[in-house]
């Protein structure tokens, strides 16, 4: 090959190279899974408007073989197209079916581009949505970063869920022990638990006693309260009964004096004016009498009252406790059940030797970037660095290598 055509095919490879890592040039070509948005109208010259064509309107994904079916203008191949390309496409296609002096106008746009796809060593490979100006390193950032763990087999991952399973569900029956422990002793009576001498976890030993503690002194004070209601009310009562004396007292008295009075009346002695005030006195000590016993019989029910709810505060706090006792138990027994099947599960990961893998520092190991494009007639894979723009359907391979370092940063 001549020396000059050399030169010539050398300058289209790096134009091609950069143009490949900088993203797409001014005018976008359209690709496989994108969707365009198209809107159609129709100038009408004898009446002087506008005609929306709603239903030819609407969002148009390009399928597998670069087309989209529009309703009359039929399947349109739009693949490598630009939005306006497609645009006369459309109203060429639409002609034969607008009337005379009917000029169809067709507005495209993309709606939503291809999706992007990420993969690798980053915390959440997938598929992620394309917005131009993408980049390598944004694209790292929408997979939640690069990930401090090089890619698990499925027996390592048997086995690191599988540990930290175990972790979790220990702790929890950590907790879920001294939870037991504290109601079995509150049951009781028991004033040792959460002692200095106890075999449970500190924390979760803290946690209990706090909560033993806290329920104690609320059922103190409701006995307290209990008490001093009912104290209250014993005095209360005992000056009623003192009441009830002195208008007993006076009842009788009243009544002597009245039968003497009506006596002295019969002889005309006494004038009736005064027996009638004097029976009247009788008659207002009788009704306060009545009330006094009322008010009494309606203290020693209350006093009753206050003597039961002694007895049922503790009795309602061991039926809540068996009860919360019971459901504890069952929580623990689940637990180990599934302790014993994380172990199985772990003993069959370990049959294969397998240890912790060793975590790998981002900012330590090189990072290189594999961006394969598919679209254009050659998807051959190339290597990147974050700050090449991708195109749409790009799908980037993220790889840490721990064995080589990172060239040191400026």
């Amino acid at each position: 090959m001549p020396l000059k055509n050399r030169i010539r095919c050398s300058a289209i490879f790096i134009v091609a190279q950069f143009l490949a890592t900088v993203g797409w040039a001014q005018v976008y070509r359209i690709g496989i899974n994108d969707t365009l948005n198209i809107q159609i109208t129709v100038w009408d010259a004898g009446k002087t408007e506008v005609v929306d064509t709603y239903e030819f309107s609407g969002s148009y994904p390009v399928g597998a073989d670069g087309d989209i079916a529009v309703t009359l203008a039929g399947s349109l191949v739009v693949e490598g197209m630009t939005t306006a390309e497609v645009a006369r496409a459309l109203q060429e296609a639409m002609k034969p079916f607008t009337g005379i002096g009917q000029t169809p106008y067709a507005a495209v746009s993309v709606e939503r581009y291809a999706p992007i796809y990420v993969d690798g060593d980053v915390q959440q490979p997938g598929v992620y949505e394309y917005a131009p100006g993408l980049t390598v390193q944004k694209a790292v950032t929408l997979a939640s970063g690069l990930s401090g763990v090089k890619a698990l087999d499925g027996e390592e991952r048997n086995y690191l869920n599988a540990r930290g399973t175990i972790s979790f569900l220990q702790r929890e029956l950590t907790f879920l022990t001294a939870k037991r422990d504290r109601l079995i002793a509150e049951i009781n009576g028991d004033p040792n638990f959460g002692t200095s001498d106890s075999d449970l976890d500190p924390v979760a030993l803290e946690a209990e006693s706090m909560i033993l503690q806290a329920r104690n002194t609320r059922y103190d004070h409701e006995v307290t309260s209990l008490a001093r209601s009912r104290t209250a009310l014993e005095d209360a009562l005992g000056v009623l009964e003192d009441k009830l004396a002195t208008n007993r007292e006076q009842l009788e008295a009243g009544q002597a004096e009245l039968q003497r009075e009506e006596q002295l009346a019969e002889r005309g002695l006494v004038a009736s004016t005064r027996v009638f005030e004097r029976a009247s006195y009788v008659n207002e000590l009788e009704s306060r009498l009545l009330d006094i016993e009322r008010s009494i019989l309606s203290a020693r029910q209350e006093m009753q009252g206050y003597e039961r709810n002694e007895g049922l505060l503790m009795a309602v706090r061991n039926e809540e406790n068996a009860t919360t006792l019971q459901q504890v138990n069952t929580s623990i027994a689940g637990i180990e059940a599934k302790l014993d099947g994380q172990y199985d599960l772990l003993a069959a990961a370990a049959g294969r030797q397998i240890g912790q893998v060793p975590a790998l520092d981002p900012s330590t190991a090189a990072t290189s970037y594999t961006i394969t494009r598919v679209r254009g007639d050659d998807p051959a894979p190339f290597v990147g660095d974050p700050s090449v723009v991708l195109m749409p359907g790009d799908v980037v391979e993220v790889d840490l290598d721990s064995s080589a370092e990172a060239p040191p940063s400026n």
